[in-house]
């Protein structure tokens, strides 16, 4: 029999309630089981209501990418190598914000892409002038180089967007 598995979000999600840049990171304790296959992530937008599952493999973090706007409800299953599924561990629940007007879209077109960072990169070599509230992305008081890495970070979805 394949124990329950509990399930938390990890980063920023856990501490605001509130997930950026559309993508939720997800961990949760290994099944130490000796016939252990994978685990399989569910997710949807009611609680108790997901769509198809997710399989992963063995690993006990999973990041769900791309997820427009809304609440979104995630628990995890275990599977063994005879096919057998463990029942869902606890669910979780977070709220993906826009990026719309966020301090990541530098340009106010909606979108946080490769031109936001061009245009972050041409008002710091003076080329561009600074957009009132734009430009300070990783909050230390100054739009620089510090900025440029933060939002290509950003961009790539290595790291969240942060809500000020």
């Amino acid at each position: 029999m394949l124990r329950q598995l509990t399930l938390w979000l990890v980063l920023m999600s856990i501490l605001s309630g509130i997930a950026w840049a559309g993508n939720v990171t997800l961990a949760w304790d290994p099944n130490t089981e000796s016939d252990l296959a994978g685990y399989k992530v569910y997710y949807g937008t009611a609680s108790g209501s997901y769509g198809a599952p997710i399989t992963i493999g063995t690993q006990t973090t999973y990041t769900v990418a791309g997820l427009t706007p809304g609440t979104y409800y995630f628990a995890v299953t275990a599977y063994n190598t005879s096919g057998l599924e463990s029942g869902f561990s606890n669910e979780v629940s977070t709220t993906v914000g826009s990026t719309s007007g966020s301090i990541c879209d530098i340009n106010g077109d909606g979108n946080v892409n490769v031109l936001d960072l061009q245009l972050l990169v041409n008002i710091i070599l003076g080329i561009h002038t600074p957009i009132s509230g734009k430009g300070d992305i990783n909050g230390d008081g100054n739009t620089n180089v510090l900025d440029v890495q933060y939002l290509a970070n950003v961009i790539l979805g290595y790291i969240s967007c942060p809500i000020r």
